[in-house]
């Protein structure tokens, strides 16, 4: 099987920190495989809010459905260890968004894993797919200094 890379871009619009919790450690004591989406999920979030949004389910009568995602586990983390998180928003355009995201390990200073994540806006009371809010493109561009 040939090894994906995930190519990430130079510039990053959002970074947090994140610790390693008890919950988070598989039966090996590492930092489990399925942990990695939901702190990029938190980033994701923390993105949405940056805007000025209290919802981050819908918004601008959108919402966001991943259509895809995809991750590279690249080192170990452990129980108290500090994550650096920093995402990207790679595309905005028509009626997807696509985030890369990058987490480092602040203590060993080893990336852990690389994550792109495909979003869909949604409509939810007619059930379609719609074009990305322009007020929120806006947004993103204002706050990011983002030309999408």
């Amino acid at each position: 099987m040939t090894r994906r890379t995930i190519d990430l871009p130079e510039t990053f619009h959002l970074n947090f920190d994140y610790t390693v919790v008890y919950s988070d450690i598989n039966a090996s004591s590492h930092l489990a495989a399925d942990r990695i989406m939901p702190i990029t999920l938190e980033a994701q979030f923390k993105f949405i809010k940056s805007l000025g949004y209290t919802d981050a389910t819908v918004f601008e009568d959108a919402g966001l459905i991943m259509v895809h995602s995809e991750t590279q586990y690249m080192s170990e983390s452990f129980h108290d260890d500090e994550l650096s998180v920093d995402m990207a928003i790679e595309t905005l355009e028509g009626k997807q968004m696509v985030f890369g995201f990058l987490i480092k390990n602040k203590r060993t200073g080893k990336e852990t894993a690389r994550l792109r994540s495909t979003l869909l806006f949604f409509d939810y009371e007619t059930q379609k797919v719609i074009n990305a809010p322009e007020n929120f493109t806006k947004k993103v561009n204002e706050t990011y200094g983002t030309q999408f």
